[in-house]
């Protein structure tokens, strides 16, 4: 238990969007007996808000099922009175189809009618982003769009569409004068797509994928492939699928990210996308991946992971008024409401892990 309060706290709840449907959820009933009574907080979706495909139109024979997802999203936090903030990922742009963009704004305009909040849904109008988000004195929150990178079909762009850049190079221009601006606070950056990753996205597979490649995309898809099932494996480490961070359309962007993120030491990057929890160091930044809200999938140990597990949860980061920052992983435990905490550690201001 903290002996000192958090001045700000923050809940990172990553592919949401394939809860249970008809009866209550473990990681929205943790996650809503973990919000902060007693100082400011905010709970951050991370992406892929609605599984399969984001939010149909209203004649689609999925509409009502997509509907209930996000109320159900509401209904976990209607009386919280701290900040709320969705972004996109790639389920919510129908998995990156020429059509992506009308999902992606209908899920925008429906949640802020939900929320009644017309800033909940981050960067707005599927723009690039990046957008600020000053909380206060120590910390500030820069929200991006990193499927809009990797989308087919139409993306908006300039003043003229609702953005605030006017070209791919004034995104990167914006960024930097953000992170630059912001360098006396705690800066977290938000996108859907990791940055670094040991599981899938970011290319890092077992022996056992590369004998049954097939357990890839279903845990009990035990068909022997020796051999020939390492062409997948490899293909997506080197190559990438559209929803790999080796895949060249985010190559450009990932690549461009580093080399900004490495100019400052007050930098975190949450995420989602890979259905697990991964803390990571690299350089003088600090990478978060929390995306088991809905399922868990393999992790593996990397050179610079601090901590990786497979388990349904999430990461919660609290600010303190020294500007040191902790983080903390909660993974759901039937015997306990408030989940288990499996991992803890200071980012900034304390030294060393307390790894429990």
């Amino acid at each position: 238990m903290d002996t000192i309060s958090p001045i700000y706290e923050v809940l990172l709840i990553g592919d949401s969007g394939n809860i249970k449907r008809n009866q209550p959820d473990e990681l929205l009933e943790m996650m809503k007996n973990n919000l902060p009574e007693k100082h400011p907080s905010a709970v951050v979706f991370l992406g892929d808000n609605v599984y399969p495909v984001g939010l149909p139109d209203e004649k689609s024979s999925k509409r009502a099922d997509a509907e209930l997802v996000l109320n159900k999203h509401f209904d976990a936090l209607k009386t919280y009175k701290g900040k709320v903030i969705f972004i996109s990922g790639n389920h919510d742009w129908n998995k990156g189809k020429p059509d992506g963009y009308d999902y992606v704004i209908r899920q925008e305009k429906y949640l802020e009618k939900l929320f009644n909040d017309k800033n909940i849904y981050l960067p707005a109008n599927g723009c690039p982003g990046p957008k600020e988000v000053n909380i206060n004195k120590q910390v500030t929150i820069v929200a991006i769009n990193t499927q809009w990178w990797l989308q087919t079909g139409y993306r908006p762009m300039g003043q003229s569409q609702g953005c605030g850049v006017e070209t791919e190079s004034d995104f990167f221009t914006k960024l930097d004068a953000i992170l630059n601006k912001n360098m006396h606070k705690r800066v977290l950056v938000i996108g859907h797509y990791p940055i670094y990753s040991e599981s899938v996205h970011g290319g890092k597979y077992a022996l056992q994928h590369h004998l049954f490649p097939l357990t890839i995309y279903k845990k009990n898809a035990f068909l022997p492939l020796p051999l020939v099932g390492s062409m997948l494996p490899m293909y997506r480490k080197y190559f990438g699928a559209k929803e790999d961070i080796s895949h060249p359309n985010f190559r450009k962007l990932r690549t461009q990210l580093k080399a900004i993120f490495k100019k400052y030491d007050n930098l975190i990057y949450a995420c989602g996308h890979e259905h697990n929890l991964q803390y990571i160091k690299k350089h003088q930044n600090h990478f978060i991946v929390s995306g088991a809200a809905s399922k868990s999938t393999y992790v593996l140990q990397g050179k610079y992971s601090k901590f990786g597990l497979a388990a349904k949860g999430f990461f919660k980061l609290k600010f303190y008024d020294d500007l040191s920052v902790k983080a903390e992983a909660v993974i759901v435990d039937e015997d306990n409401q408030r989940g288990e905490l499996v991992y803890e550690t200071w980012i900034y201001g304390h030294k060393g892990d307390n790894n429990l």
